[in-house]
């Protein structure tokens, strides 16, 4: 199983325990399928306001800011491929809806070395290894 950190960050105006709780449940039991511990699957949820977005240079005001809209930023290991990416994104689309429409979901992929992700539990080695 691999143990590499995906998280997955999104920022929406959508609010709601119930629908976070869905939303990063379904991301991690896809996960899951993928061969990721679920306890290693980081969902994250900020807050969007609408008066915060502009489409070219106007604000997302007016009729279109009633539509929810979610920007999400997926950091996931750079040995996963453009399938892979593609499917996760197709994934995440999937499961904002029907909340979001799927027009209004925005993804973008981060690739990352597995070995440059520190979390709690990793070895950070010993002040005397730093180079400070």
């Amino acid at each position: 199983m691999r143990t590499a950190v995906p998280t997955t960050t999104v920022e929406t105006p959508l609010d709601g325990a119930p629908f976070r709780r869905r939303v990063a449940k379904d991301l991690t039991f896809w996960w899951r399928r993928h061969g990721v511990d679920p306890a290693h699957v980081v969902t994250r949820f900020l807050p969007g306001a609408a008066d915060r977005v502009f489409l070219g240079p106007f604000p997302n005001a007016g009729d279109r800011a009633e539509v929810p809209f979610a920007f999400v930023v997926c950091v996931l290991a750079a040995d996963r491929d453009a399938a892979f990416r593609a499917a996760y994104a197709r994934q995440v689309r999937r499961v904002l809806g029907p909340d979001i429409p799927p027009e209004r979901v925005f993804v973008a992929m981060q690739s990352t070395d597995p070995a440059d992700h520190f979390t709690p539990t990793s070895d950070w080695g010993t002040e005397e290894n730093t180079h400070d």
